[in-house]
Order: structure tokens, then C-alpha cells, then sequence
């Protein structure tokens, strides 16, 4: 869970609280920053669930968390929200996958 200090330090972002219980978890897609990235539906839509697997790993979510709830552009992935039991974000799923790993833009 995210403790009241973390949801203090998110004021003034824009990014919807989600129920975990309202996304239906599909496969495990790859790893992030931090934790597994899984492909889920929410909504009727496809997203990636992006989740920490430790304590540690809590400071690069709020960082991600701060920064992609910041941002609205076509290029960006786009945040939906979060879950905090367990601490994920819920975010759009780009079919192609990460930049990182591609040598070509997928068309």
C-alpha cells in the first residue's frame, strides 16, 4: 500500500485512483524500471500494469507516477492511474513494446 506520506507527495497530479479488482490480468509482458509488466484489460481496454516488487523500488514508482501524470502527448504512453493494494500503475498498453528494444519503429 501506498503509505500518506507517498499520496502526499502525489498532490496536484491528475491520474485516477483504480481498483485492482476492476483489471483483468492477462500475461506477463516484461520487466520495467522496477517489477514485472503485465498486460491486463480495465475499462474494455488494453493496458500495462506496471508493479514493484519491493520497498525499494517505491521511490522510482512515485517518480514514474510523478512525471507520466504530468505529461499529454501522442508519443507518450499515457497514465490511466494507479492501484495501491498492490502498488501498480495502470497505463496504456503499446502493442509493439518498449523503445528500448526496438531497432525500427513499429508501423
Amino acid at each position: 500500500r501506498l503509505s500518506a506520506t507517498m499520496v502526499e507527495t502525489l498532490a496536484g497530479c491528475m491520474f485516477e485512483d483504480i481498483q485492482y479488482a476492476d483489471i483483468q490480468v492477462e500475461a506477463a509482458v516484461g520487466r520495467g524500471t522496477f517489477g514485472v509488466v503485465f498486460k491486463a484489460v480495465w475499462k474494455g481496454k488494453d493496458v500495462a500494469i506496471k508493479t514493484i516488487e519491493s520497498d525499494n523500488e517505491r521511490n522510482a514508482f512515485l517518480v514514474e507516477l510523478r512525471q507520466l501524470s504530468r505529461v499529454n502527448h501522442s508519443n507518450i504512453v499515457k497514465l490511466y492511474g494507479f492501484c495501491d493494494n498492490p502498488v501498480c500503475l495502470v497505463m496504456e498498453y503499446a502493442e509493439c513494446g518498449s523503445l528500448y528494444n526496438r531497432k525500427s519503429y513499429c508501423v
